[in-house]
């Protein structure tokens, strides 16, 4: 079987939360600012991390999110962090960590058919 070249490039973002961090406060600009790009296939998927003790059925897992992932396609690192820095968790300062946020090359092996 053959592996099939990508036709986009892949990135993963990996954006802990400073402590105490206010998602409530931004979620609603969070998401307005994300919708747009999931629905171009800009973000691929996203989520949070939780504790190993936590599950993602779990009533109050939102609660216990204690950063964000985000698999995107771009042309370039420079864009995924473009338009990282556009979005309401980072622009606030109240969410993400910014200086140990991570934008990462990745091969998606089992990408969406296009």
């Amino acid at each position: 079987m053959s592996v099939p070249a990508l036709k986009k490039n892949y990135y993963l973002i990996h954006a802990p939360d400073i402590p105490n961090a206010q998602r409530a406060k931004h979620i609603a600009a969070h998401m307005a600012t994300s919708a747009p790009l999931v629905q171009s296939g800009y973000i691929v998927a996203g989520g949070g991390f939780l504790p190993q003790t936590a599950h993602s059925s779990d009533a109050d897992a939102l609660a216990k999110i204690s950063g964000s992932f985000i698999l995107v396609q771009a042309d370039t690192a420079e864009q995924a962090w473009e338009t990282l820095k556009k979005d309401a968790f980072w622009q606030s300062g109240e969410v993400w960590d910014r200086e140990r946020v991570t934008v990462t090359p990745v091969y998606v092996g089992v990408p969406k058919v296009e």
